[in-house]
């Protein structure tokens, strides 16, 4: 049974953990593949799994996940789960996971969790039904990794220093330029009035990536607006209608959280 995502909750796993991963015993390491294409995200992850003395290596598109778990599985140090975001480029989380159960890697063997800020009841039935057990909502927080960690029975080390210096120092500067890097593109799209296909997708990552980072560093109103916006602006593309509107209030929300 897969849990339905209730309103605050971070995690939702399965009730029947006849489904779930033995425990993994004291003298093998925690190892987790993270897929994640944003940058800033992984790092993130990187740093709060440094914290739980978990190690974590990071796949930045859905075929490097399935090679990666392959070539873990040949090394005989499998992963004992994957977190998997759900919009990756090249594959994205749900095919990719889609693919790992076929290949006849079931829940059993490979925990897979999604990591998503989209968690309506539709696409939590769509991680469902590609084989993953639970999902993780972003922004993912220390103590959400941790205890996706205790309801899969796995137990991290303890908790140490984080020895990335300036990790969050370096990865603000690095969201603050991503939002200036968003207003300019948004400048450009608006000043060329072309608004081609490609012009549209790439704003719609400039805003899904925002959309999935900005939580972290305490903008939640922007990680709303900038998942709102995303949404819109897909709708309006594929509805033929004005484009350019929905452009226009981006390059204003962005502008005022710059």
């Amino acid at each position: 049974m897969y849990e339905e995502p209730l309103h605050g909750r971070r995690f939702s796993a399965e009730a029947d953990r006849g489904h779930v991963a033995e425990p993994a015993s004291a003298d093998v390491s925690l190892r987790i593949l993270l897929a994640e294409d944003t940058e800033i995200a992984a790092e993130m992850m990187l740093a709060m799994a440094e914290r739980l003395d978990v190690e974590m290596d990071v796949a930045h598109n859905g075929l490097n996940a399935i090679v990666m778990v392959h070539e873990a599985i040949a090394e005989g140090r499998p992963y004992s789960l994957v977190l998997m975001d759900a919009m990756m480029p090249v594959l994205d989380g749900v095919e990719t996971a889609r693919r790992l159960r076929q290949e006849g890697l079931d829940r059993d063997m490979l925990p897979i969790i999604a990591v998503t800020a989209a968690t309506d009841l539709n696409e939590v039935r769509t991680y469902r039904d590609a084989g993953m057990q639970a999902f993780l909502e972003k922004p993912v927080s220390l103590e959400d990794l941790r205890a996706t960690l205790k309801a899969w029975k796995h137990t991290p080390g303890k908790q140490v220093d984080n020895k990335r210096k300036n990790t969050l120092e370096e990865l603000q500067k690095q969201f603050d330029q991503r939002k200036q890097t968003a207003v300019a593109a948004l400048d450009e799209a608006l000043e060329d009035g072309e608004f081609t296909e490609e012009c549209v997708m790439e704003i719609r990552t400039l805003l899904h990536k925002i959309a999935g980072t900005a939580g972290s560093f305490g903008e939640a109103s922007l990680s709303e607006d900038a998942r709102a916006l995303e949404g819109d602006l897909m709708k309006v593309f594929f509805d033929n209608g004005d484009v350019g509107r929905v452009i226009a209030r981006a390059r204003k929300i962005l502008g005022e959280a710059i």
